[in-house]
């Protein structure tokens, strides 16, 4: 591929991958002018766990589907998706339909993401390979960053409908890329393992439901998580009987992979679990405005963006365990600074900035290594398996971390983080619960670095691959 054409690629991609990221981020700041337009405010938090919701389940079937039918179909199916879910929504007359759209929005948002990833595994040799994986984690950055702002001023000029009907033209670049620069690779002689595919999704969709909404549910939650239950139950037992898993767990008896996977599960569980209760603390015992909270928190997404880019070089000029410790010492040392978050400012701001840096480290030594280590037939899967397991951990987060806080929340009444003034006895009490959530994370870091010693030193070449 001439350099002309794969630059040429990577910006499709790259804007692709801005689309579907920005657009978890950039309906936040819509939200109070949406409703107030199509009312529904009882179902206000459905706007953004409809799209969370599709994109994270569909992502290993997304994956398992490009492996065998292909990249370029896949990639401009999941991208019509995301483009016709964006113009329903943009044309919603109530709320019920703003979030059916949204999940048909974050269904195809799902394969923008994955297929997006292996894309860059498959065509890019390893070196290159570590530069694209460096510019997607800046774009995603930078979607979180400019998200809020261009939300608001797009609302104030233009109208909220125009935060989704934009994505249209500016999708057509992406298309017109893949139309022209993607290849047709063969088609794989595996089937789609369409019973595993359904209980995958049951299972996993009943989770997050129950992750996400138990604390709104009450009792009935239970019943969730009996469902989910059974539909895993059953999903493990059909992947070992089908000739074409969903998900392979032969991946998980390479050491290399298996401590990949794990990794990003736990990475997860700290980096989002930090980034959801944050804003809270902050806005309610400094009683910082939300602007002010939202500016200490990024150097969260900074070090993210300074991880990803310095472990990518890092990880192909060396080998994958001195990426990996520097990650898991970030995230122990950033997770321990957050417990003395109320002594002062700078304490603060460096651990958000090394937990951001232990994230990019992760994602990226790991992201860049699965996929030289896989074969092409398998790195679809293998690549939305480490998203999945990512964001997977950040939903267990935002429910275990919750326990400690939401208690307080309830004893205190405390319904808002504006227009609230808590007492010094009451910001005592808030600091406290808030700082055995964060323990719980500093344990969870505390297992990644110990994985990461442990990690093999495997030293990557474009020959790693190991056979199907």
């Amino acid at each position: 591929m001439t350099t002309r054409r794969s630059g040429l690629l990577l910006l499709g991609l790259l804007v692709g991958i801005f689309l579907a990221a920005i657009d978890s981020t950039v309906v936040a700041i819509a939200m109070p002018s949406i409703v107030s337009s199509l009312l529904g405010l009882e179902i206000y938090s459905w706007a953004f766990t409809a799209y969370i919701l599709t994109s994270t389940v569909a992502g290993p079937l997304w994956g398992r589907i490009s492996d065998i039918y292909g990249r370029k179909p896949i990639y401009l199916l999941g991208l019509v998706i995301f483009l016709a879910g964006s113009v329903l929504c943009g044309l919603a007359t109530d709320m019920v339909q703003l979030v059916v759209f949204r999940g048909i929005q974050g269904l195809g948002a799902g394969a923008l993401l994955i297929i997006t990833f292996t894309l860059i595994g498959e065509i890019f040799t390893l070196k290159e390979r570590a530069k694209a994986t460096g510019y997607t984690s800046s774009v995603w950055a930078t979607a979180s960053i400019v998200g809020p702002p261009l939300g608001g001023l797009i609302v104030d000029t233009i109208g909220w409908r125009w935060i989704f009907l934009i994505n249209l033209p500016i999708g057509l670049l992406p298309i017109i890329v893949a139309l022209k620069s993607f290849g047709s690779a063969p088609k794989s002689e595996s089937k789609l393992d369409v019973r595993g595919s359904l209980l995958f999704l049951g299972g996993v969709s009943t989770l997050l439901l129950f992750l996400t909404e138990f604390q709104n549910l009450g009792a009935s939650s239970s019943v969730l998580i009996l469902f989910s239950g059974a539909f895993l139950g059953l999903f493990l037992v059909n992947e070992r009987k089908t000739e074409s898993p969903l998900i392979p767990f032969t991946l998980f008896k390479e050491k290399t992979l298996r401590t990949g996977f794990i990794g990003n599960l736990l990475a997860g569980f700290i980096f989002f679990g930090i980034i959801a209760y944050m804003p809270l603390y902050l806005q309610l015992v400094p009683a910082y405005s939300a602007t002010l909270s939202g500016l200490l928190l990024l150097p969260l997404v900074l070090g993210w963006v300074v991880g990803a880019n310095v472990s990518s070089r890092i990880v192909v000029k060396s080998s994958i365990k001195p990426p990996a410790i520097v990650s898991g010492l970030s995230l122990f040392i950033g997770t321990i600074l957050l417990t003395f978050l109320s002594i002062n400012e700078y304490l603060l701001l460096s651990g958000f900035a090394l937990v951001g840096l232990g994230m990019g480290f992760t994602v990226s030594t790991f992201l860049i290594s699965t996929q030289t280590l896989l074969p092409r037939g398998m790195l679809g899967v293998g690549t939305s398996l480490l998203s999945f397991l990512r964001l997977v951990g950040g939903a267990v987060a935002a429910a275990v971390l919750w326990l400690p806080i939401g208690s307080l929340v309830r004893e205190y009444q405390i319904r808002s983080a504006t227009d609230i003034v808590l007492s010094a006895a009451e910001k005592a009490a808030f600091t406290a619960g808030i700082t055995v959530s964060i323990y719980v994370a500093a344990v969870a870091a505390a297992l990644a670095l110990l994985l990461y010693v442990f990690t093999p030193d495997v030293k990557l070449s474009e020959t790693s691959r190991h056979p199907r």
